[in-house]
């Protein structure tokens, strides 16, 4: 005779594993439901390019300071950031531009980049050898990195390719290849750090000038990778230059360039200014401070450089992708804040002992990063609505506070003062760019409506007030369409 099994397990036993496992798969489904999409998709091979960058260029900067004078390494760090400086403001506008057009049309990708390339590369060439003349007479010890026929040739063909590269590398977020901007990215690190100890055993003076010929080899090298590889990708595509297509788009790279430019230019000109102000190796500890902060703070930036992809005035698509990415860098800065408090000298004394007395100023900048992601959501944002102007004009006013305040301090109280002036400009910053991106959050967290199927009413006249108050369940808000919710 079969009998039959019974079940002897306690409901409520039951009920509580479920809630644990409730409990413990919700951290797993966030999580999932930050990371997955092309946005962060697209943005990590962005960063997975920054990681390799930054933490060869962890080592490069390391390297040289344990091999040539602090000095020396603040030179160099200053014609670097002159020459990035040189390469945002030389590319006007055409790197941003040449994902917003890649993204509409991809059948004539060839053409565009190598009128894009021509036009910056001209440009960038003239200028920066300009530049490099005004620089001799700016500072002394500035003057010993560009002195001589050979100092001004490599700023000027540093701050050309720096140019370039930075057209190539966003063709190919356009064309939806960010993983050869990531390879191109690995070879430049590889190939300066490999070049490093080499320049440095043949240069004797122990100037500076043989880093920056470092820098110099390891973009010309991974140039010619990518370029390659573009030219395999867009084989069979007309080469022709279309100078003519740029010109109708002048009115938009201005746009773009204006709000590029004010976005880049304070990290660029700050180590500048702290050589001028302090003195070059103060700058060394300053670099080596501010290259670990920024490897943090260029996620922000790269997240929403890639929400430029979206269509503009899609906002349905923005509000869902700006409350993932705005979870991710929440979460980031409270992270980061910690570490920079309780790691920050020890961070610093890996370079050397002249380096540790950034270590104020390391965690002073350290508190920057929620700042600059509501600024970077706050330029995309503007972006995609096509407000590039107010944005441009705001940024700016930002820039010359971040400049402004940084100088300031520098002056009053050398590297510390330096990144409290920083930190209170950025902090003014957010309040500023805030209201714009807490709406899109407000709106990307307001409910649905519900969608039925109920037939339609005659329509005898408009809902009163109390009506509408009714149906909101007592507000009275009205009732939105869904053209205007998530």
């Amino acid at each position: 005779m079969a009998t039959g099994v019974t079940d002897n397990r306690d409901p409520t036993a039951t009920g509580l594993s479920t809630v644990r496992r409730g409990w413990l798969a919700w951290p797993l489904t966030e999580v999932r439901r930050a990371i997955e999409g092309p946005i962060v998709r697209n943005a990590a091979s962005l960063y997975g390019a920054t990681i390799i960058t930054s933490l060869l260029g962890f080592i490069y900067w390391f390297v040289a300071a344990r091999l040539v004078p602090a000095q020396a390494v603040g030179i160099a760090s200053a014609l670097q950031s002159a020459a990035q400086f040189l390469g945002y403001f030389c590319v006007i506008g055409l790197n941003t531009l040449v994902i917003s057009e890649l993204s509409a049309d991809r059948q004539r990708a060839r053409s565009l980049i190598l009128t894009a390339v021509a036009t910056v590369g001209i440009v960038s060439l003239i200028l920066s050898a300009v530049v490099a003349i005004g620089l001799q007479s700016l500072s002394s010890a500035i003057h010993e990195g560009v002195h001589g026929p050979v100092g001004l040739l490599v700023f000027a063909l540093l701050s050309s390719l720096t140019t370039v590269l930075l057209v190539l590398d966003d063709a190919c977020i356009g064309l939806l290849r960010g993983d050869l901007q990531l390879k191109r990215n690995a070879v430049f690190a590889v190939s300066k750090l490999a070049l490093l100890p080499i320049l440095i055993w043949a240069w004797s003076s122990r100037s500076g000038i043989e880093l920056v010929v470092a820098w110099l080899a390891g973009l010309a090298i991974s140039s010619m990778t990518l370029g390659l590889q573009l030219g395999k990708l867009t084989s069979g595509q007309p080469s022709r230059l279309e100078f003519r297509r740029l010109l109708e788009k002048r009115q938009l790279m201005v746009g773009h360039h204006w709000l590029n430019l004010s976005i880049q230019a304070p990290r660029l000109i700050l180590p500048v200014l702290v050589v001028v102000i302090i003195g070059p190796s103060a700058n060394a500890a300053f670099t080596a401070a501010f290259l670990v902060v920024s490897f943090v703070n260029v996620i922000p930036s790269q997240l929403s450089t890639v929400l430029f992809a979206l269509a503009p005035g899609d906002e349905a698509a923005l509000r869902h992708q700006v409350r993932k990415t705005m979870r991710i860098c929440r979460l980031l800065s409270i992270v980061s804040a910690l570490c920079f408090f309780i790691f920050a000298g020890l961070i610093l004394r890996v370079f050397g002992h002249d380096y540790v007395r950034a270590t104020t100023a390391l965690i002073i900048i350290g508190l920057t990063t929620y700042p600059q992601s509501l600024k970077a959501h706050y330029v995309a944002i503007a972006r995609v609505r096509g407000r590039m102007q107010l944005a441009a004009f705001r940024t700016t006013v930002g820039a010359c506070l971040e400049v402004g305040l940084a100088a300031a301090g520098a002056h009053v109280h050398g590297l510390t003062g330096l990144a409290v002036g920083y930190l209170v400009a950025t902090l003014t910053e957010a309040v500023l760019f805030s209201p714009s991106v807490f709406e899109v959050l407000r709106a990307a967290h307001a409910p649905r409506r519900p969608v039925t199927n109920s037939p339609k009413r005659p329509v005898h006249s408009a809902p009163s007030r109390r009506d509408r108050r009714r149906v909101n369940g007592g507000s009275d808000t009205r009732v939105k369409g869904p053209d205007e919710t998530l």
